[in-house]
């Protein structure tokens, strides 16, 4: 009865280490329209199902070097096809580009935008990379920064 069962390690050996070598590519992580949250009380962004949650207390407290929780606050996010976050807030001077990890967001480039604070920014998606308008101005960013528009 051993003998039997040790005849399909080597079958089930073979199948399971097929599943680990499978790669799907090219993968498109991009959002089509960014996504507009607010804070709640404790300054956590949480958008529906498809977007995502984290909170922007750190984020707000960076940009304004001002302490406390930054309740009810407006937070413009948007993915690009690599998978990068490119967030911004009305009044934020930056677009602050952020890569994943597990659990995390880590940033990977702060861009400065407009010395006074931007008014009504907004993001969409180009197949360039990700456009922001702020103060009448159109910019082409990437996960290095501005790659077009606006000022370098």
């Amino acid at each position: 009865m051993k003998k039997k069962g040790m005849a399909w390690l080597p079958v089930l050996m073979l199948a399971f280490s097929g599943c680990a070598s499978v790669t799907i590519k090219p993968v498109d992580y991009s959002w089509s329209f960014e996504s507009v949250i607010t804070t709640d009380a404790a300054g956590i962004v949480k958008g529906d199902p498809r977007t995502i949650s984290f909170d922007a207390g750190e984020l707000f407290r960076a940009e304004t070097n001002t302490q406390g929780t930054p309740a009810d606050k407006t937070v413009r996010i948007i993915r690009d096809e690599d998978g990068y976050y490119f967030v911004t807030s009305p009044g934020f001077r930056n677009v602050y580009i952020f890569e994943s990890a597990a659990g995390k967001l880590t940033l990977k480039k702060k861009v400065l935008i407009a010395e006074e604070g931007m008014e009504q920014p907004y993001f969409n998606r180009r197949d360039e990379g990700i456009e922001l308008g702020a103060e009448g101005l159109l910019y082409l960013l990437n996960n290095k920064g501005i790659v077009a528009g606006g000022k370098r």
